[in-house]
């Protein structure tokens, strides 16, 4: 195999490797819908109500929609009333969901309840009889009202094993952890003790999503495809080694200065394409990067994401333009300059600071909450104050700066929107100033 035939095939496999790990993101992921469904396999277990039937009915069951009423004479810390999903049709043979990665559920719940009972049953003969209905393995997971606002995620490893179950059944510890592989109900109930009165709920969707090819299981196979080309190609040259050896050694060292040289130009590309020229602080691209990157170390560290992914801090020099019309573009570009390296020397080594466009700063906060990064503003805010631009002919600057922190779920664009409203009020209340933002963008 001659250089170039070699080159261009090494080219070629690089190529397709690197459109191998993008395409990954992209790989449909398989879904098992379960609600809204056609032929729908359910079912009610809930304690009598005042008249004797069970407190569990449906109100609309066209739309999904049933309620519970406890009696008002109930004294139980724990009323049962639960609307539950057979997944199975004798009881032993369930549904694989070991190859998921999250339910997916949308509801309303209308009540003084402040917490949904998610549970599912696992049927494993080595502790599980057909005989009795508890002995499938009981994982639940407990979700806040307030966090099934729309379409809500849960991670299927938030789900764990009942310890009620475990000292009921006592099972061994090889039996104790989490299992899916054979899951024959899903219920959906009230945790808490349950007040005189109607709870309502309506479901709107129930469905489990996961990856037909999981990320680890695609990287393997490319990491696979690139030992198999590598121990053929060292096969085929090893048989032709006595004839060849020295022009494979020249072989060798031009593909390694090759690869060192495309390893250091695609450092300074990449560089190049994250980076403001003007601040070397990050560009907007850069800074997406990084969100991107943080949000899914947090989902991936903490499930749902209970810990704030960062914090934001939005920074505007206030009235730019008139420096820019007085003093001129230069003296323009030396005060984003001089704003900049205030910024980097306040924030840690593990904070992020980006331009974000014109005058417009951007700090990330990694694992920070915005009370850390109203202080950190503020401390910013001072510094700015407090600085002499252009000592030759001095300018006073200021900057007005909004703050949020990621709440758990919400996209970027809705922190940031939250941070550059309170951005917005802080130029209101007369610039050089930081404001907190709201939890709520309606709260504006």
């Amino acid at each position: 195999m001659n250089d170039k035939r070699f080159n261009s095939i090494l080219l070629l496999a690089i190529a397709a490797t690197l459109i191998a790990l993008l395409l990954q993101q992209y790989l449909p992921q398989k879904r098992l819908t379960l609600l809204p469904s056609n032929t729908p396999s359910y079912f009610f277990h809930a304690g009598p109500g005042e008249d004797g039937s069970p407190a569990a009915f449906w109100v609309d069951e066209r739309k999904l929609h049933w309620r519970c009423t406890p009696p008002r004479d109930n004294t139980t810390p724990y009323f049962p009333c639960s609307f539950n999903l057979l997944l199975t049709n004798d009881g032993l043979r369930g549904t694989d969901l070991s190859g998921y990665s999250y339910l997916n559920v949308k509801l309303r719940v209308i009540g003084k309840s402040r917490k949904i009972r998610f549970a599912m049953r696992n049927f494993n003969p080595a502790y599980s009889t057909p005989e009795d209905a508890n002995s499938g393995k009981f994982i639940s997971v407990n979700i806040p009202v307030g966090d099934l606002q729309g379409e809500t995620r849960i991670e299927l490893s938030e789900f764990k094993v009942a310890d009620w179950w475990l000292d009921q059944l006592n099972i061994p510890r090889i039996h104790a952890q989490p299992e899916r592989s054979n899951i024959t109900t899903l219920g959906i109930d009230y945790t808490e003790s349950m007040e005189p009165g109607n709870y309502d709920m309506i479901i709107e969707k129930i469905e489990f999503v996961g990856e037909w090819v999981s990320a680890e299981t695609w990287y393997l196979a490319i990491l696979t495809a690139w030992l198999l080309g590598i121990f053929s190609y060292a096969i085929i040259h090893l048989i032709r080694l006595r004839e060849q050896s020295r022009h494979d050694v020249q072989v060798i060292n031009t593909l390694n200065q090759y690869t060192t040289e495309l390893r250091r130009e695609t450092d300074k590309f990449r560089r190049l394409s994250t980076v403001d020229p003007l601040t070397q602080a990050y560009n907007r691209f850069g800074i997406d990067q990084i969100v991107s990157t943080m949000i899914a170390l947090n989902e991936r560290e903490s499930g749902a994401g209970t810990n704030p992914d960062f914090a934001l801090i939005l920074i505007d020099i206030d009235h730019f333009k008139r420096i820019n019309d007085r003093r001129g573009h230069d003296t323009g570009d030396r005060v984003l300059q001089a704003v900049a390296t205030i910024i980097a020397k306040a924030i840690g080594r593990k904070d992020y600071l980006g331009r974000w466009g014109g005058e417009e700063f951007i700090v990330l906060l990694p694992n920070k909450r915005k009370e850390f990064a109203i202080a950190m503003a503020e401390k910013i805010r001072l510094s700015i104050d407090g600085t002499l631009f252009e000592p030759d002919n001095p300018l006073a600057v200021t900057a007005s700066f909004g703050v949020s922190d990621r709440l758990p779920g919400e996209e970027f664009n809705d922190t940031f929107k939250r941070a550059d409203i309170a951005l917005y009020q802080a130029k209101a209340q007369g610039r050089n100033c930081s404001v907190m933002a709201s939890d709520r963008l309606d709260d504006h």
